[in-house]
């Protein structure tokens, strides 16, 4: 091993002796590596066989993942990410159905037993009660691996779910990937969290050289997410718009609004809302406000969502002269 590294874990140990505050046989340290490995990313595509779409929560960037951690001496720990309403609200009626962890096989530990560990809302600083951890699996590539969950864990009554991965250390060598490459580092409270000598930590407080997301995923699988599209936007009388399925499933109660404010004192406030009981792929519905009155640069703010599609918004400014809504841009 060349200064260079041992002067990387030398740091590492330090800071995590100082911070952490645990014993010398059990202490995190870091191997900054450049391994390329392939990318197993998963954005809504289709199940063979199935109607069914799958997407995968996660913090980390694959080709971003750059260290690799372990622990000092034989040892079980956890690393672990928690997917709050931010990333699971979307999804309430899906399923968590496997889980990619990111492994490193090529600095000293060829493989490594882990155990998946899914964990309901806790609070800001620890997981929840158990919910499942009957999925064993013996990593032994390098890359990231789905692991297919012995008991699925539906999201439907979840406010929180905390995705941990236990590792049988056997003090062999650096094996969980760490991306710290990414812009803003660890996502704070979400992406790195660590459970070691009984107690939950960040591992970004260990210094820069940890301040990143660990490699894990949580695949889940449910009814197809429709993609929705606001366009055609105008006047004169009036706002009219498009709302569009643009995605290749139905949307299911699509919901819109329409707000106008500003103008001359701020006098101009008005607004319109409506639903939409479906709307099919590759078509559109047309939405409108109706005519109002003033005078002054007015805002445009253009909302959708529906029960199986993200919200989306569309900002637009213009200038209001009497009825005439014009310069739209």
């Amino acid at each position: 091993m060349n200064n260079r590294l041992n002067k990387l874990i030398q740091v590492g140990v330090f800071f995590i002796v100082t911070i952490f505050v645990v014993s010398s046989a059990s202490v995190i340290a870091s191997l900054p590596s450049r391994t390329p490995f392939s990318s197993m990313t998963k954005t809504m595509v289709p199940i063979s066989g199935s109607s069914k779409d799958e997407t995968e929560l996660k913090y980390y960037i694959e080709e971003n993942l750059d260290t690799g951690l372990d622990v000092c001496g034989p040892s079980v720990w956890k690393s672990a990410i928690r997917l709050t309403q931010d990333e699971i609200a979307a999804y309430s009626d899906w399923t968590m159905t496997k889980v990619n962890v990111a492994f490193m096989a090529d600095h000293g530990c060829p493989w490594i037993d882990i155990r998946i560990y899914i964990f309901d809302k806790g609070n800001q600083t620890h997981a929840g009660p158990l919910i499942v951890n009957d999925t064993t699996y013996t990593l032994d590539v390098t890359g990231v691996t789905t692991i297919p969950l012995v008991t699925l864990v539906n999201l439907s009554g979840h406010e929180e779910l905390w995705v941990a991965v236990e590792w049988y250390d056997i003090g062999y060598g650096p094996y969980a990937w760490l991306d710290t490459l990414t812009a803003g580092g660890a996502v704070d409270g979400k992406g790195d969290w660590y459970y070691l000598n009984n107690a939950w930590g960040e591992i970004q407080t260990g210094g820069a050289d940890y301040d990143g997301n660990w490699g894990i995923g949580a695949i889940i699988e449910g009814a197809g997410m429709a993609q929705l599209a606001i366009g055609n936007i105008k006047g004169p009388i009036g706002i009219k718009a498009n709302v569009s399925n643009v995605g290749g499933d139905v949307a299911n109660n699509v919901q819109w609004s329409i707000t106008v404010t500003g103008g001359m004192l701020k006098r101009v406030n008005a607004s319109a809302m409506g639903t939409v009981a479906t709307l099919t792929p590759a078509t559109s519905t047309p939405i409108h406000l109706k005519a109002f009155i003033g005078f002054g640069k007015i805002s445009i703010v253009i909302t959708a969502r529906a029960e199986n599609a993200l919200e989306i918004t569309v900002e637009k400014t213009a200038f209001l002269i009497g009825p005439l809504v014009v310069g739209i841009r």
